[in-house]
């Protein structure tokens, strides 16, 4: 295991093997840097299978009616998000055991340089009711940048992998997203809209305007409740952009990196992101928005 207080030393490549706590050959192979952070492609392999591992349970509860769980008037906790997240933390600290954890369900755990942004369900009011979609969702990050996101869908088994500068793919292969070539008029748009404007009446008023300024320009807006389900949708061209509105980090962080990395164009700004296709759809979606929140994403 690394220890993320270390002095200069940390530097050499043989101590960081050394620290970690199950090495074996890819110690000396590239699995760790110069710096003693593990590289990305490392960090990719293992987002991956966490969220694999995750989705694969997910699944095969909603399939045998395994969503039972606590109803809230805005949100839900199924016995599966908890289950879920230990499935995804166990796999991260079989290869990672230093590293520091920030789960949905159970907060932020260890100090270390690398940080895993966790969405172990993401969907739950979607899986509670049996309506099939929902994803899981792991960013990982390093002193505050991140570098890899991975999301699984797993009822229909698509996986987004992301590393920065390297761009994404798409069950292996590469994904670039592809513009329909459609104005906004006849575009489905996505509106995600976090817990903090839910909960508060002044914020879910803002949100409340931009909802009805998008229906008056867009063909459809998609609000699906499992935000990482519109990141892939979004990634691949499906739909013409996202509008997120002070968006919970557990799915933003990976979603913004894949999208960002299959070529989507985006601004963003005091609670607010918009991401299109292209140039062309995203301004005419910033025109869409009210004044007020089309003035913090150009600023």
């Amino acid at each position: 295991m690394i220890d993320e207080d270390d002095g200069p030393e940390r530097g050499s490549r043989e101590d960081a093997a050394d620290d970690h706590d199950t090495v074996d050959d890819r110690g000396a192979a590239g699995v760790w840097d110069a710096a003693g952070v593990p590289t990305p492609e490392a960090l990719a392999e293992t987002a991956e299978a966490a969220v694999r591992a995750a989705g694969d349970y997910l699944a095969e509860r909603f399939r045998d009616g395994g969503t039972v769980g606590e109803y809230h008037t805005d949100d839900v906790k199924a016995e599966a998000d908890e289950a879920s997240e230990k499935l995804i933390f166990e796999r991260i600290r079989e290869e990672f055991p230093g590293h520091t954890l920030h789960g949905e369900e159970s907060g932020r755990s260890g100090d270390g340089r690398v940080e895993w942004i966790v969405d172990p369900l993401d969907g739950t009011n979607n899986y509670a009711i049996d309506f099939p979609s929902i994803a899981t969702a792991v960013a990982a990050q390093v002193d505050g940048e991140t570098l890899v996101a991975a999301i699984y869908e797993p009822l229909v088994d698509d996986c987004y992998v992301a590393v920065r500068d390297e761009g994404a793919t798409l069950n292996g292969e590469p994904l670039v997203v592809t513009p329909r070539d459609r104005p906004l008029d006849r575009s489905t748009i996505s509106l995600v809209v976090g817990l903090p404007a839910i909960r508060d009446e002044d914020l879910r008023a803002e949100t409340d305007a931009v909802r009805r300024a998008l229906w008056g320009r867009c063909k459809r807006v998609l609000e699906t409740w499992s935000p990482c389900v519109d990141w892939g949708l979004l990634a691949r061209g499906s739909i013409g952009g996202v509008v997120c509105a002070y968006p919970d980090p557990f799915e933003q962080e990976a979603g913004e990196l894949l999208a960002s990395e299959a070529g989507v164009v985006s601004v963003s700004g005091d609670g607010y992101y918009a991401g299109a296709v292209d140039e062309a759809t995203l301004a005419a979606l910033v025109e869409t928005l009210p004044e007020q929140v089309r003035e913090s994403v150009r600023e």
